[in-house]
């Protein structure tokens, strides 16, 4: 091979075009989509509380959910950064359903440069660091989520920015450097708890350098106290708060508790299909599935074991074990609680990369692989989640034209009953309707606490309207003492007023 961009020395000027502007290409179609396919719930929720914080009140301490019954919505969650800043996109040029894919892209975008300058850190080669941020750029997941209203993406990209510039502070001691790693790594740790894990490096890093005594207290013991004391601290902070506002509030549309596995076939099962499945297909892209392989055998034949990056690398990734088994049961369906293993993941991909360009027989290989990694990704994402219509929301919510309609049968201020929907916010949000949820139609005529039908109570609490696309709920004669008339019929869709007076406490048998 005589191509420049193969001799392991030399990032062409192209690349970074290349890169990102492949990337851009690629995701350019599907800007304008409104959420959809998977997880598309919990883009709803996101999106929900960006256009609450636009529409209601930007203070960033009182985030609103749109399931909030008669209340004002405001409830616990991750610190809303990432709906902050799309709030302020909102308030900047009006509320578009693109620019929340925008500002993640931007994101993720700002995230691979920052990956490309830790790897250069770590390697001191910019043709490594060039084939990780490659590689990071065409992991599947990401590049699904990297246009999404998700959090993690802006949690991830700070996490990563936080360690570099830490480790550029470390070894040069500049105060601007400190202080841009300690806005990073809090604001990656509110945002996203998890991503706190990039702590365990630096601990160890510190706990290293001063056993072989090449920190001094005097120099080093207050910025060092004073970084760990912030990033923790307000981390901890805020999700103690966050509890507290979802205990007041009795709002639990983000659960932030802990949720391993619920038996020991259950964590085998999910850790095999994890392994299997998730990781080579999904987090990573099988091309850099295979490079990860021989960097894992690199690792042994060239004693990078010996190297004094190992050891903080490899507790980090035992703390990411640690956390993949407190948060086994998400791990199932929730491929995106894996984000954080990224870098680490890519780090071996990268010596993996770098043992075969020394290898000129092989370079057609690393080529072949390389050159795989957008094509994989693409085509694992595009075709089953964005083509072809509505993923997971109902036709009718996702056609601009049918959902203006449902959203304009009545006033946005107007208390509504909206279901039956098991996430809780997705209808709420693409009817942009607040009030109370239900999962199944049989939960509107089960009785509550005051021994009255859970839709009767709704309505003593000020619901005006129901919304259903639950053809079967409207012909049950258990509904007819509680609606009036149709005031809007979209598909299966229908909106019905609710009628005022009281509902009887005893329904008819059916």
């Amino acid at each position: 091979m005589t191509l420049t961009f193969l001799d392991g020395h030399t990032v062409p000027r192209w690349f970074w075009p290349l890169l990102l502007g492949l990337n851009l290409l690629l995701h350019l179609p599907f800007f304008a989509q409104p959420p959809n396919s998977v997880h598309v719930w919990r883009q709803s929720n996101t999106m929900a509380v960006a256009r609450n914080l636009y529409e209601e009140d930007m203070n960033p301490l009182r985030p609103r959910v749109d399931r909030r019954n008669d209340s004002d919505g405001v409830t616990g969650m991750q610190f809303p950064s990432y709906e902050w800043v799309v709030a302020l996109g909102y308030k900047a040029l009006g509320f578009h359903e693109a620019i929340p894919r925008v500002v993640t892209w931007l994101i993720f975008a700002a995230g691979v440069v920052a990956f490309y300058a830790l790897v250069k850190l770590l390697t001191s080669s910019a043709w490594l660091a060039a084939v990780g941020a490659w590689g990071l750029s065409w992991s599947p997941e990401l590049f699904y989520h990297s246009i999404n209203a998700l959090p993690d993406i802006l949690a991830l990209s700070a996490a990563i920015a936080g360690l570099y510039f830490f480790l550029r502070w470390y070894h040069s001691r500049l105060p601007v450097l400190f202080w841009l790693s300690l806005l990073l790594t809090t604001l990656a740790g509110m945002t996203k708890l998890q991503y706190l894990v990039i702590g365990f490096p630096i601990a160890v890093l510190i706990i290293r350098d001063l056993w072989q005594r090449r920190l001094t207290w005097r120099r080093d013991a207050v910025p060092l106290a004073v970084f760990a004391l912030v990033a923790v601290g307000c981390t901890l902070s805020w999700y103690a708060y966050a509890v507290r506002l979802i205990e007041q509030s009795g709002l639990a549309d983000f659960g932030l508790e802990l949720r391993p596995a619920t038996s020991v076939a259950v964590a085998i099962k999910t850790l095999t299909h994890n392994v299997v499945s998730d990781i080579p297909e999904l987090l990573i892209n099988y091309a850099n599935f295979g490079l990860l392989l021989l960097g894992l055998v690199a690792i042994g034949r060239g004693r990078y074991y010996r190297s004094s990056w190992f050891g903080p690398v490899l507790v980090w990734a035992l703390a990411l074990l640690a956390y993949h088994l407190i948060e086994l049961r998400q791990m199932a369906v929730h491929q995106y609680y894996m984000l954080p293993y990224l870098p680490v993941l890519l780090l071996p991909v990268v010596l993996g990369a770098g043992w075969l360009v020394r290898r000129p027989r092989w370079r057609w290989l690393l080529l072949l692989l390389l050159v795989a990694q957008p094509v994989l990704a693409f085509v694992r994402i595009a075709p089953p989640r964005w083509m072809g219509g509505a993923r997971e929301v109902p036709p009718e919510l996702f056609d601009a034209a049918t959902r203006a309609a449902l959203d304009n049968a009545v006033p946005d201020s107007a208390l509504c009953v909206v279901g039956p929907d098991e996430s809780g916010c997705k209808f709420f949000y693409f009817l942009h309707k607040k009030g109370f949820g239900y999962d199944e139609s049989a939960q509107l005529f089960q009785p509550g606490a005051g021994g009255q039908p859970y839709l009767a109570t709704c309505i003593q609490r000020g619901a005006r309207y129901l919304y259903t696309n639950d053809t079967t709920l409207v012909a049950d004669p258990r509904l007819r003492p509680y609606v009036g008339q149709v005031v809007k019929r979209v598909g299966d869709f229908q909106v019905l007023a609710l009628r005022p007076a009281a509902s009887p406490a005893v329904t008819p048998s059916r």
